[in-house]
């Protein structure tokens, strides 16, 4: 094999159909940085509009050049045979489907009834324990540390609104 051949074969390998669309997706990402970066960040209030905008856009770009440089490998069943999908994982893959969808519904119902903190506990419950198979404890510490991050973070250290219960208003009484 000539030395062009190798060339050609190397960037027919490095140029896959997956890392395409991450480039696509690179490029969606850098604009969505300079955007951002245009916007005022912080002020004297504290956080400004484009604060929020501009992590996701640095978050986007650092996982699309992950994702380039380490594009990881095609799933494979038992087998070995990436084209085929039998019935029981198109049956879990649409019970997991649906059960994120069910985790939207309780997160738009549930903040507005019961507040952030159980709504993030039970969001997380069910995602983790029944969407992802994990143990019930892994949902519950999962879900307390969203509630708590959520709280501290966003609620007490940025003061974003959040949807009030008696969980956020006892929290809320003891640090503001």
């Amino acid at each position: 094999m000539s030395l062009a051949d190798q060339s050609r074969s190397r960037s027919t390998v490095w140029l896959t159909g997956s890392r395409i669309a991450v480039l696509g997706l690179l490029a969606v990402a850098l604009v969505g940085l300079w955007q951002a970066s245009r916007l005022e960040r912080w002020s004297i209030e504290g956080p400004g509009p484009g604060l929020w905008p501009l992590m996701v856009a640095l978050m986007f770009v650092a996982l699309a050049l992950v994702v380039l440089i380490w594009p990881g490998r095609a799933g494979e069943t038992e087998e070995g045979d990436t084209d085929t999908i039998d019935a029981r994982t198109a049956r879990e893959t649409r019970s997991r489907f649906g059960l994120y969808s069910m985790s939207l519904l309780v997160l738009a119902g549930g903040s507005a009834v019961a507040g952030f903190t159980l709504t993030s506990v039970a969001v997380s419950v069910l995602i983790v324990r029944f969407a992802e198979g994990r143990s019930w404890l892994a949902a519950f510490v999962y879900g307390l540390a969203c509630a708590a991050i959520g709280l501290v973070g966003f609620g007490w250290l940025l003061r974003v609104d959040l949807p009030a219960g008696p969980i956020e208003r006892a929290f809320f009484s003891l640090v503001r």
